[in-house]
Formats: structure tokens, sequence, C-alpha cells
């Protein structure tokens, strides 16, 4: 195995370190739990998890077939379906959630956003869109190259930004296995707000991130 291909594998599996088979497997009480920080929660593969709202007017609820549903007071939502392993993270103010759609693979992910607006739920994909537009145009990217993984991990405490992970894929990549970028995004409009360096990202969201990623 080459050198940049170890790389390449020994990342995506610190990305996805929460949700390795050598540690969660089956195990259906890990569905749920905190995954990078507490803002960010596990969903496992056949398994049942339920995320209530910070204003605890919503749960949302992600079934063993992966089909997302809200069932509350005056919305009732029958959503996609996921293919974890995944995670889930609620707006500090129940106005959004977004999802890191594993793809079934644990080893790659799709950034999905979820808005709530009245009795309604309506997916947003013009971030996840954005954020590998920005990073294949710095990447210099050829046509034939991966889009990044993209993971949301983390929302300002006025939910009005949402902190934003892009890292190569493990095959066909997009720029060296262990480069990544971090980026801040506004909610309301998806216009990103700023773009972190490795470095800049360390200094700046760490605490948010696994350790393992900063690794020399």
């Amino acid at each position: 195995m080459s050198q940049a291909r170890l790389i390449s594998l020994l990342a995506s599996c610190t990305m996805w370190v929460a949700f390795c088979p050598v540690g969660f497997g089956q195990n259906c009480k890990n569905s749920g739990t905190a995954a990078w920080n507490a803002a960010v929660r596990n969903v496992l593969a056949d398994c049942r998890a339920e995320f209530r709202s910070p204003n605890g007017r919503l749960l949302l609820s992600v079934g063993p077939d992966g089909k997302m549903a809200i069932q509350s007071k005056g919305l009732v939502w029958a959503g996609p379906k996921l293919e974890p392993p995944s995670m889930i993270s609620w707006s500090p103010v129940s106005d959004a959630f977004f999802v890191n759609d594993g793809k079934g693979s644990g080893i790659s992910s799709s950034f999905r956003l979820f808005r709530v607006a009245g009795t309604g739920v309506s997916e947003d994909k013009a971030i996840e869109r954005a954020a590998v537009s920005l990073f294949r145009q710095r990447m210099h990217c050829n046509s034939s190259a991966a889009d990044p993984n993209v993971w949301g991990f983390g929302w300002n405490a006025q939910g009005s930004e949402i902190y934003l992970l892009v890292q190569a894929t493990v095959n066909d990549s997009c720029g060296r296995p262990e480069q990544f970028i971090s980026l801040v995004v506004r909610v309301s409009d998806g216009e990103l707000l700023e773009a972190l360096s490795k470095e800049e990202t360390q200094a700046n969201f760490s605490p948010l991130l696994p350790s393992g990623l900063f690794a020399k």
C-alpha cells in the first residue's frame, strides 16, 4: 500500500472514529450519543434514535431503516432516508437541523441541512454545493476528481452560523488526503463567511473536532 493511500485511510478513520466497527458494531445503545462533541449525535445503521429539539417542541426520529420523521403538535413530517453511520445536530434555536449522511460506508459524508418553518420541513442543498465548489477551486481539482466530504460539526450560540469541515475523499481524491479546510456559513442565506486553513481550524475549533485530525 502506498504512503498516500495509507494516510488517506487513516485520515478517514479518524473522521469517522465514532463509527468504526471495532468501536460500535451494531450496539444500538450508542445510537443517539455524542459524536465529535455534545452538539453532534450518532446515528447507527439498523438502530432507532430520537433527537429532541432544544426548545423541547419537536422530536426528530430516525428508524432502523434510516427513515427520518418528526411528529409533534402542528407538524408531521415523513423525511428522506439516511444511510448510516451518520450524525445529526439541532440548531440551538430549533429552526433547523443538519445531517452528516455517511452514505452507508462510514468513511464519507454528505452535508444535508433541513429547515423547519411553521408546519413544514424543507431540505436546503445550497450549502453543500457551495462548500464543495470552494474546496475544488482551492485545491485546483481536475474534473475527474471526486467531490470532497463535507461534515457539519457545530453552530454558534445564536444558531445563525454553521461550522463545516471539508476534506478530500479516500478514492479519486481532490487534493492530498491530509488536506482539509473548515468553513463558517451563515444559516439564513448559505453565504460562506469564512474559510479556515488546517492551522486556523485547530486554533478556533479543536475542542469540537477529533484530536487525531491535527496529529502531525
